[in-house]
């Protein structure tokens, strides 16, 4: 059992109009794939299982953009915020977002915007992952649970 305080967030759909703080979706908007400082893409598949959506931290990386498209129409939902939020205080926790996409689009996450998941909503997922190279030197991390004591869970 745990003390933290469960923050949640209501999953909303994926549409261009209510991601477009975040980035693209791929498919309905023109994706911007940035690179900065001499940082090269690099492509693979990333595969996740399902697990309960509890995030106890967030990342954000600076020099490359990162996309993520589902494959086999397997939905998923992501947790994004601003570049701005700060984290420094709870508040932050009440400006997230949750989005939930139904596998026939993916998502090109900006610059410096706070993510985690994507989480399946069902057994297993394959994702298309196109970002930097060298994300671990370029992954910013904010430590919600144990810097404010919270976590963040999803309502579906």
């Amino acid at each position: 059992m745990t003390d933290d305080v469960t923050h949640w967030v209501q999953a909303e759909p994926l549409t261009p109009e209510a991601f477009a703080p975040y980035g693209q979706v791929v498919g309905f908007s023109d994706v911007q794939i940035e690179l900065r400082d001499q940082e090269v893409f690099h492509l693979d598949i990333i595969a996740y299982k399902r697990k309960p959506i509890r995030v106890d931290h967030l990342n954000r990386h600076a020099t490359a953009t990162q996309a993520l498209v589902p494959l086999n129409g397997k939905p998923v939902v992501i947790i994004v915020g601003a570049p701005e939020l700060t984290f420094s205080n709870a508040e932050d926790l009440g400006r997230l977002r949750a989005f939930l996409f139904d596998g026939s689009r993916g998502i090109n996450i900006a610059l410096k915007v706070w993510h985690e998941g994507p989480f399946p909503l069902m057994e297993h997922v394959d994702l298309v992952n196109v970002q930097g190279k060298h994300v671990d030197d370029d992954n910013e991390v904010a430590h919600l649970q144990r810097d404010l004591g919270a976590v963040v869970g999803v309502r579906l």
